[in-house]
């Protein structure tokens, strides 16, 4: 898509030891959000900038006071720990968390204390059933449960006076040592309750558990001096100004989390930061010119520093007209267990963007990583991924703003939100494929005359037939294997089907807005969506013979399309959404109340539950049909049962998220 001198530049300057160097000096930062930390990773970061020439550096600051609220999204309140030590003192003597030593054995917004007290295990300890027939109160609890939820249930409702937590056994890969990113994050309601977690090593956590067990008094003294306040959310802009300042493409990467933080996320901070210095230094030395459109590098706090952004800076918000998303990019695939994959926009939000990462993501993953460029000499392992709703990008998807906007990600990682993400985790090698294929899909997106449309638009075409095929596929084998009603498999594919073909035809229209097409290249564009709509026949026929094959295996007359209902109703229900910008996860769990234990559960076992969620009010902005975004969402998230869809709305309306009415 773009010279061969450009690539091989990207490919030449960009270091993958420099990028690791970057991760190493901002993971040494213990960078929860809203405090001094987070603070000096952001300086850091801009003092390294500011030594490169002809890139102009702003720190954007907004108050957070933890009462005020943007939408759906609550200010958070700033902390300022000094020093948390918790001490076991029965049945023996032992130093379980120190602050001092290990940051991220504190959790986050934790707050003053002096006290001893008896340990009380309350399971997960985030469900009511959790404390039935449990005296808690003046207690400390042990739980399994994120420290969050096990606060709100054990201290704030039932007054203990803190909580401790560890990661359970999984029964395999387990490392004794391991401590769990924890967080109070309390709301206004809940800032004068607020008392105190620590994150116990799992071996600690283990231990104290068995001997409750035996019926063993367990006790602790907790001693934490540490404020709540208010404070200043702030995030870093970097800009390198184009011919037409009116357009941005945004690079974001979040820089908060606690010390380590290596790959969640100071990789994907320090990968930006190597983007800067690489783009600049071939800008200096001539290999390319000034960019067409400007190029934005943004480093904040995950989630709530972006609002800030979209919220208050409207003027440099309409510039935007695409965002990529670092977050978790540089860790040892080998020892994570990872995959690096581009998560795509939603298909409410079609968007040549997809195309443009996606090219670079396996063009340069291709290539064999250079022993001279230092890490791991191993073959990229990489993807190519549905949406998912689980960090910045998602702000700038939703529906109300409607930026396109992809995430490059590592995931999973059994490192991610404990102790044990750490710089030794992080690989030059894979570092430097991350850079390349940010500051290869920036250049893309900004030098657009040297942009090779063809090559864009052919492989946004091949996309569409590939999820043709896949559609099929899926279907043709249930069909197969007589898995369900055939005439109800069929129905479902032939909308699927469509549902690729309207997508493949939205995309290459968005492209036409996106780029500047000759008249030969609007030619190729047309011919593109006659391909398409060639593989879509095609499909059309081995889907209807695959139907008539499994109606003869059981039995059943094959219907033809005017008598089959695609279009049963079920949910007789139109919906519309109440709010602007994303929805808070917080605020979510917060507005469904006695279900937020049901709605963490699946969060953790469905990877796409938020993100059927976000993508339901990306398309409820205006009053839709229930039962075709419930099809939608099983076309791009995979088959789920409607009774779950239609607890989801019951909660959304009840909590003043959503509001419904019939139309039957």
């Amino acid at each position: 898509m773009l010279p061969k001198k450009v690539i091989d530049s990207v490919n030449e300057v960009v270091s993958g030891v420099k990028a690791k160097d970057n991760v190493a000096h901002i993971s040494g930062f213990h960078r929860i959000q809203v405090t001094s930390q987070i603070d000096l990773a952001i300086d850091w970061v801009k003092d390294e900038i500011d030594r490169l020439s002809g890139i102009e550096t702003k720190v954007f600051e907004y108050d957070s006071d933890g009462v005020s609220s943007i939408e759906t999204w609550d200010s958070l309140y700033s902390w300022n720990p000094e020093s948390g030590m918790l001490r076991l003192i029965e049945p023996e003597s032992k130093i379980l968390a120190d602050f001092g030593a290990e940051k991220i054995s504190l959790a986050a917004h934790s707050t003053t204390a002096d006290c001893e007290a008896e340990v009380v295990y309350v399971g997960k300890g985030t469900k009511d059933s959790d404390y039935d027939e449990k005296d808690i109160k003046g207690k400390i609890v042990l739980a399994t449960g994120k420290a969050k939820y096990v606060h709100q249930k054990a201290c704030i409702e039932r007054n203990a006076i803190g909580v401790l937590t560890y990661i359970p056994p999984s029964g395999k890969n387990e490392i004794a040592s391991i401590r769990r990113y924890e967080g109070l994050w309390p709301n206004s309601e809940e800032a004068e309750k607020t008392k105190f977690g620590f994150a116990l090593t799992q071996s600690d956590g283990i231990k104290l558990k068995s001997w409750l067990d035996k019926g063993k008094s367990v006790k602790v003294k907790a001693r934490i001096k540490a404020e709540l306040g208010t404070g200043k959310q702030r995030i870093l802009s970097a800009l390198i100004k184009g011919k037409d300042d009116s357009k941005e493409v945004w690079a974001f990467a979040h820089i908060c989390h606690p010390h380590p933080g290596a790959n969640d996320n100071a990789s994907g901070a320090g990968s930006l930061l190597e983007a800067v210095r690489t783009i600049q230094h071939m800008f200096n030395e001539g290999t390319i010119e000034k960019p067409e459109y400007s190029i934005r590098f943004l480093w904040g706090a995950e989630w709530h520093s972006t609002i800030y952004l979209i919220e208050n800076e409207k003027d440099i918000l309409k510039k935007c007209v695409a965002m990529i998303n670092m977050d978790m990019v540089g860790t040892n695939p080998a020892l994570s267990g990872s995959i690096f994959k581009v998560y795509r926009t939603p298909f409410s939000l079609p968007s040549s963007l997809n195309n443009v990462v996606r090219y670079w993501l396996e063009l340069e993953g291709k290539k064999l990583p250079k022993a001279s460029e230092g890490g791991s000499i191993t073959p990229h392992t990489y993807g190519y991924s549905r949406y998912s709703a689980g960090s910045d990008h998602f702000l700038f998807t939703d529906a109300t703003i409607g930026i396109p906007s992809v995430m490059l990600n590592q995931y999973p990682d059994k490192f991610y939100h404990t102790s044990t993400d750490t710089i030794d985790k992080i690989d030059p090698s894979q570092m430097a494929y991350a850079t390349k294929v940010l500051a290869l899909s920036l250049l893309t997106l900004s030098y657009r005359k040297t942009t090779c449309k063809e090559s864009l638009l052919i492989s946004i075409r091949n996309e569409m037939v590939e999820l043709l095929q896949a559609t099929s596929f899926d279907a043709v084998s249930k069909l197969g294997q007589c898995i369900g009603d055939p005439e109800d498999v069929y129905a479902q594919a032939f909308t699927f089907l469509g549902y690729v073909r309207n997508l493949g035809f939205a995309t290459l229209d968005k492209a036409k807005e996106e780029w500047y097409l000759i008249s030969e290249q609007e030619q190729l564009r047309q011919s593109l969506k006659t391909s398409i709509e060639m593989t879509y026949t095609a499909e059309m026929v081995v889907l209807r013979r695959a139907y008539e094959g499994a109606c003869a295996e059981v039995g059943l007359e094959a219907k033809e399309e005017e008598l089959i209902d695609l279009d049963k109703v079920s949910f007789e229900l139109e919906v519309k959404r109440k709010f602007k910008y994303a929805l808070s996860p917080s605020k979510l769990l917060e507005k469904v109340g006695d279900r937020s234990a049901y709605y963490i559960e699946k969060r953790m076992n469905d990877e796409h539950f938020f993100d059927k969620i976000d993508e339901l009010l990306n398309l409820s902005v205006d009053w839709a049909n229930l039962d075709e975004i419930w099809k939608k969402l099983a076309f791009q998230f995979g088959y789920f049962e409607q009774k779950e869809l239609s607890e989801v709305i019951k909660d959304l309306e009840k909590g003043g998220l959503l509001e419904t009415r019939s139309i039957s």
